[in-house]
């Protein structure tokens, strides 16, 4: 088993693209910007036996920063890990099977336990479906659904849809929005759109990203990273920042101006988005889903493929039970309200 930090880059991203679905929340760029969020330290996880492999990445999180347990935990002592933002859980290849996924694990417990991981908590890949036959070493819920468009076919694009969004992107159209891809020059005008966005939306303050963020992906990840701008009478009123490599292309980041919702620019926007994918020879665009589940943010997104709804699974496996329950029984003590046996993945960090 190799485990290694985004420091060996030209390593990390050799053994992500040694496998064929490889996908850019694998890559370690794409790391390192989480790490300049202030996620953690992210490793990449390779386990290769009898010509059967798997890797997958990680972010490790330092429990005593827990708002719940850091009056009761001292710093650098207990970690967990968690998939990094957006989605992962492991790129395959040989065919695995039952005994070569128990072998694994009994090789990452032991490692796990030497080194105070806790627990890990996975978010599994939808367009990869990578939860299948995990479930045999790993405690997988389906979380909800999301939406992917399928993007082989240009003419398809548009024929999937729903009547209704056809028609908000006529009426984008006949309002003479333009859909215009950017550099990077246009990021502080994103950037201002994007915060009142999720101003508007109440958004948790993990999702305003600094201006160092933007500028390392769009500097770092040049190759993996486009901005999608519409505009109305020479203005930016709605933006959008893809990821994609040769196969996917992920919706990251978007806002769009208020006043201006009703010209419908963001429907046009991501239809242009899925046209651009089609030129590339790019398969799916992945549209994620809502902030909940079926919301209105997952609704809106459903409209751009009636039959693009697929499974979005978590997963969570423990390496050491006993530290595990005594951080529930450190939450009990101290929280009357607190139920070890409540429904979140990794019990202890239930809010």
């Amino acid at each position: 088993m190799i485990i290694i930090t985004t420091e060996e880059e030209k390593q990390w991203n050799d053994i992500v693209k040694s496998f064929s679905n490889w996908d850019i929340y694998y890559l370690c760029q794409y790391s390192k910007s989480l790490e300049l969020h202030g996620d953690g330290q992210a490793y990449l996880i390779y386990f290769e036996k009898d010509k059967k492999r798997i890797c997958y990445i990680v972010i490790q999180k330092d429990i005593s920063k827990f708002k719940y347990l850091t009056e009761c935990i001292e710093a650098d002592t207990w970690f967990d890990w968690e998939t990094p933002y957006g989605y992962g859980g492991p790129l395959e290849e040989g065919g695995i099977d039952r005994e070569f996924l128990e072998i694994f694990m009994e090789e990452l417990t032991k490692y796990g336990k030497e080194n105070h991981i806790i627990s890990q908590f996975l978010r599994f890949h939808p367009l990869l479906e990578n939860y299948k036959h995990w479930e045999e070493v790993f405690e997988v819920r389906h979380l909800k659904n999301t939406i992917f468009m399928d993007t082989t076919d240009e003419e398809a694009i548009m024929r999937n849809m729903d009547t209704k969004n056809r028609n908000m992107i006529r009426k984008a159209i006949k309002n003479e929005i333009t859909i215009q891809i950017e550099e990077d020059q246009h990021i502080e005008e994103f950037i201002s759109i994007y915060e009142k966005t999720m101003k508007k939306n109440n958004a948790d303050n993990y999702y305003y990203f600094s201006k160092e963020y933007f500028r390392y992906i769009f500097s770092a990840m040049r190759e993996q990273t486009k901005l999608f701008c519409a505009y109305y009478q020479g203005k930016i009123i709605s933006a959008a920042i893809f990821f994609y490599n040769k196969n996917y292309m992920h919706y990251h980041l978007s806002g769009a101006l208020e006043e201006y919702k009703t010209l419908a620019s963001m429907n046009l926007l991501l239809y242009q988005a899925a046209v651009w994918a089609n030129h590339q020879g790019i398969q799916k665009l992945h549209l994620g889903g809502g902030v909940g589940s079926e919301d209105s943010l997952f609704h809106f997104k459903k409209q751009f493929h009636k039959n693009g709804k697929i499974d979005f699974c978590i997963g969570k496996n423990i390496f050491d039970i006993e530290k595990y329950n005594s951080l529930l029984e450190i939450r009990k003590s101290r929280e009357n309200d607190f139920r070890v046996d409540n429904s979140f993945m990794i019990q202890y960090r239930y809010e």
